[in-house]
C-alpha cells in the first residue's frame, strides 16, 4: 500500500510543479510585479536612477508577457522557467520593500 501513497505523492508534486511552469502563471506575476511597479513609481521620489529602474522593470516585464504567449516560452526546460519564477517572486518581494519604505507623501496622519 505504500507505493500507492508514493504514487500518488510524486502526481501531485508533478501537477504542482506544472502549475509553476505553466506560461499562463508567468504573465499573470509579470502583470502584477508592472502593476506594483507602476505603483512604486508614483510613490518613490523622482530620481532619474529610480524611476530609470522602475521603468526597465516595466518594460521587462512587458517582454516576459509577450515571451509565455510564444509556443518558444513552452520550450524552455523546467529549470530555467522555475529560475525565471524564483528571480519573478524575489522581483516582487524588492518592489513591496520597496513600497513599504518610500516616504509618506505627507506628514498628515489619516
Amino acid at each position: 500500500m505504500g507505493w500507492l501513497k508514493d504514487k500518488i505523492k510524486a502526481f501531485k508534486a508533478q501537477r504542482q510543479l506544472a502549475k509553476q511552469i505553466d506560461p499562463h502563471n508567468f504573465k499573470k506575476m509579470a502583470l502584477e510585479i508592472r502593476n506594483l511597479a507602476a505603483l512604486a513609481a508614483q510613490i518613490t521620489p523622482h530620481g532619474k536612477d529610480i524611476q530609470r529602474l522602475i521603468r526597465n522593470s516595466m518594460a521587462e516585464m512587458d517582454k516576459l508577457c509577450d515571451l509565455a504567449n510564444r509556443p518558444e516560452f513552452r520550450r524552455l526546460s523546467t529549470g530555467k522557467k522555475l529560475i525565471l519564477r524564483q528571480g519573478l517572486i524575489e522581483s516582487k518581494e524588492q518592489l513591496l520593500e520597496s513600497i513599504e519604505s518610500a516616504p509618506s507623501p505627507t506628514d498628515t496622519l489619516q
